[in-house]
């Protein structure tokens, strides 16, 4: 394996939902690179059905502090909510099944891989109440908020760690089930 792809997989490695935020700014060029990483994510289609409404100043998140179950949210210095407009999206014919969630799913994963390349901590926090967030940023009743994303340099530095996962034999049917 080459040095590039060794470099990819330990970056892959290092990447892990991070709750405790060290306080220190995310530089914009920094923020200007994760917002890139969600432009240009793909989306079934290419229809590109999100929205992210970005954070990075204290007045403008403290409307979310109590959205928070945990106190280190309330302390990461950029906050991404991601939203999801399923009159955008593309839907599978055979089963009718709309692709908003799936395709904001996906931009939001590139740009937290991008946040870890760049040496950010991130979290996607999904356990919030998305009528509360609707209603502090002014969110248009038609559009689903998938999760916030906390992002900022973590108190710890990222390092590999080997979380408990299923077995490949558990998860993976070669063929058919």
């Amino acid at each position: 394996m080459d040095d590039k792809l060794k470099d990819f997989y330990e970056l892959h490695r290092r990447r892990k939902s991070i709750r405790e935020f060290s306080g220190r700014l995310v530089e914009p060029e920094k923020i200007e690179r994760l917002l890139e990483a969600l432009r240009r994510s793909q989306s079934a289609a290419n229809r590109q059905p999100w929205h992210f409404i970005v954070i990075s100043d204290r007045e403008g998140r403290a409307p979310l502090d109590e959205v928070f179950t945990k106190e280190g949210f309330r302390k990461a210095p950029l906050l991404i909510v991601a939203c999801a407009d399923p009159a955008q999206a593309w839907t599978r014919r055979a089963d009718k099944v709309n692709y908003a969630w799936v395709d904001t799913t996906i931009a939001v994963t590139e740009m937290i891989e991008v946040a870890t390349a760049e040496g950010l901590g991130s979290c996607w926090v999904a356990a919030i109440e998305p009528e509360l967030v609707r209603e502090k940023l002014g969110i248009p009743g038609q559009i689903d908020i998938v999760a916030i994303i906390a992002i900022g340099y973590p108190e710890k530095e990222l390092v590999v760690e080997d979380k408990a996962r299923k077995p490949l034999a558990e998860i993976i049917h070669h063929g058919k089930w």
